[in-house]
């Protein structure tokens, strides 16, 4: 039975009359990461150790982040939401504020769906070239290429499509106010607690099954895609998480 990550073409190339096995490697369908992070995802992440691929799961996080921007976009309080954030700009008039919100209500939608767009790809971006940095900094004999480690950063997002669906599906449901989509998830610990401190809040929500199984799949992708030793991986996987609750603390509203 053939396998089917790999064909062999044989070739004469370089021993007239003699046939020489090349083997190539064939990268996973969206379809299949989308499977194999809930699945098989040490397979998965060794395929794409041999064909790296990031392209189609990035789309696939986008476009479901659009759909989630729309669902929020369509119910948000745009003034309860972005009031009392303008408000903490001294420099600010109360003309200027509202008119920035009358701005900001007419083009909520296309302001949303375009800032989590580049969020979405500058993210796996700059996670990806960490990652990269940090592999080229180890003593591992045979450094991954920056398209692996962007393949292994990209690629576990795909486990976060069902928790971006939940919060679109919430969104739709329910009144919405002035919280942001994060706040109305109800897989997160914060979403029981409700701390009054944001910074507090944004921390506890990233204690959720979908953002811990996503830093699981950020280890196994450094791990076998990007080929990393296990002290390595850890390492930097730690690192790669600690960026990501800081951006999310940080910016927590």
């Amino acid at each position: 039975m053939q396998d089917p990550i790999t064909t062999t073409i044989p070739t004469t190339a370089e021993h007239p009359g003699h046939g020489v096995l090349r083997t190539s490697a064939q990268a996973p369908s969206l379809w299949q990461q989308m499977v194999g992070v809930f699945t098989a995802p040490t397979a998965l992440f060794n395929r794409l150790a041999k064909a790296p691929r990031w392209g189609q799961a990035q789309w696939a996080v986008i476009v479901v982040a659009w759909l989630m921007i729309i669902a929020w976009g369509l119910k948000v309080d745009v003034d309860a939401f972005q009031r009392p954030i303008l408000e903490q700009n001294s420099q600010l008039s109360a003309n200027q504020i509202n008119q920035t919100i009358a701005v900001s209500t007419r083009f909520i939608l296309p302001m949303g769906i375009f800032s989590s767009s580049l969020r979405s790809l500058f993210s796996n971006l700059g996670m990806g070239m960490v990652f990269w940095l940090f592999a080229l900094s180890t003593k591992e004999a045979k450094k991954p290429s920056f398209l692996h480690a962007l393949s292994a950063a990209t690629v576990p997002n795909l486990v976060l499509v069902p928790y971006t669906l939940m919060m679109g599906a919430v969104c739709m449901v329910r009144g919405v106010g002035s919280q942001i989509p994060e706040r109305l998830a109800p897989s997160g610990l914060a979403y029981y607690l409700q701390p009054e401190n944001p910074k507090l809040y944004g921390l506890l929500a990233q204690v959720d099954p979908f953002i811990l199984a996503y830093f699981l799949l950020l280890y196994l992708g450094v791990r076998h895609t990007m080929r990393l030793q296990r002290g390595d991986a850890i390492a930097c996987t730690a690192l790669g998480v600690l960026i990501f609750l800081a951006w999310k603390v940080y910016f927590w509203v």
